[in-house]
């Protein structure tokens, strides 16, 4: 036996179901369900009723899981206390974000790698949450809050969008904004923006004409003319030939907030990394958290 087929068995325990233990440990289905029996062959017992409803713990199982549990709490551990073992060796500090937290970083990129001079930073852009225990991640910035209690969030200040149009589209555009058919929406199959979507359905009349799945094309769209789209502020003005709609110009706020498990706390390179992100976000010109 070893702690592979444990962790196998874990993931699939906890989730309670093959396909999402399998996207999770990077494996295809067909080959957990494999490791998985060939694990309760070894055993000598079964561990799973296979239902329609997903995988259902047997008597053997409910006992093993927290056992497994347990192993993968202290592996996670020492996964998070590595980097101070490793001391002697360069850090990599990885930053998640997603495209817009990640374009905020990037005008003030020179300046956290001159504040964090003994590590290599990694930004990863995703908008799906990864894993603080397994270090998947040591930070991320998200607008929402932790849901474990081993993660603190420090609050970085807001970023504030608004409704933006071109130059050229502002110049033959004809009646209100809010019931002009021409409007950029965000695709409905990934709704990563789930506040702007929201405020689309409540204030705008017509359904939009184009969508676009990422900020980028957002910007894009409306740089070309399309119509009007919501935006960062930030990018906006980045951005070149758009405008702010008037009386349109702060639809919502989104409280940007710094995720770490808090064990990493204790890593002065990390702290430095933390440090020098609150930093650059005041530098920013957002409205700083109390």
């Amino acid at each position: 036996m070893n702690w592979d087929d444990l962790q196998l068995f874990e993931a699939a325990a906890s989730m309670r179901g093959i396909s999402a233990a399998a996207r999770t440990l990077g494996l295809s289905q067909p080959q957990l369900s494999r490791r998985l029996r060939r694990f309760e062959d070894q055993m000598g017992v079964r561990l799973f009723d296979r239902t329609p409803n997903g995988l259902m713990l047997t008597p053997a199982g409910e006992r093993l899981l927290p056992l497994a549990a347990e192993m993968k709490r202290t592996a996670d551990a020492v996964r998070r206390i590595q980097p101070e073992l490793a001391s002697s060796t360069r850090r990599m500090v990885r930053i998640s974000l997603d495209e817009v937290r990640q374009q905020l970083l990037m005008r003030h990129v020179s300046a956290l790698r001159s504040a964090v001079p003994q590590a290599d930073i990694e930004f990863y852009s995703a908008h799906m949450h990864l894993d603080h225990a397994t270090r998947e991640t040591d930070i991320q910035i998200r607008s929402c809050m932790p849901e474990s209690d081993t993660l603190v969030a420090k609050r970085l200040g807001e970023l504030t969008y608004g409704v933006y149009c071109s130059n050229g589209f502002h110049r033959v555009a004809r009646g209100p904004v809010l019931e002009d058919t021409n409007w950029i929406d965000l695709s409905s199959d990934r709704v990563w923006y789930p506040e702007i979507r929201q405020w689309m359905q409540d204030h705008v009349r017509h359904p939009a004409k184009l969508r676009v799945n990422t900020m980028t094309g957002m910007v894009q769209a409306i740089e070309a003319g399309a119509g009007y789209g919501i935006l960062p502020r930030f990018m906006a003005e980045d951005a070149s030939g758009l405008r702010p709609v008037n009386g349109l110009d702060a639809v919502y706020t989104s409280q940007e907030n710094l995720i770490i498990h808090r064990d990493l706390l204790r890593d002065r390179t990390i702290r430095m990394a933390v440090d020098a992100i609150m930093a650059l976000y005041r530098k920013a010109d957002l409205k700083e958290a109390a």
